[in-house]
């Protein structure tokens, strides 16, 4: 009985190493994606908004009030 039991407790500790082993190799490379991700997205916001506000330019009406008024049938 205490052999089963100290086996069991042998075998839950290997599969938690590996489990932790595992998660140490993707860990790093993971939180890298997610942070450059973010990154990339609010420098997206960022951007595409100044490149909205900066790409309007403001309508310029030219009226000629010197230029004579003639309407000619079509």
């Amino acid at each position: 009985m205490n052999d089963d039991v100290e086996r069991l407790q042998r075998e839950l500790l290997m599969a938690d190493l590996r489990l932790r082993h595992k998660q140490d190799i993707w860990e790093h490379p993971r939180n890298i994606a997610l942070l450059v991700g973010v990154a990339v997205a609010l420098a997206g916001l960022v951007f595409g908004a100044l490149g909205y506000k900066i790409g309007q330019t403001p309508q310029t009406i030219i009226v000629h009030l010197d230029a004579p008024f003639t309407i000619t049938p079509k």
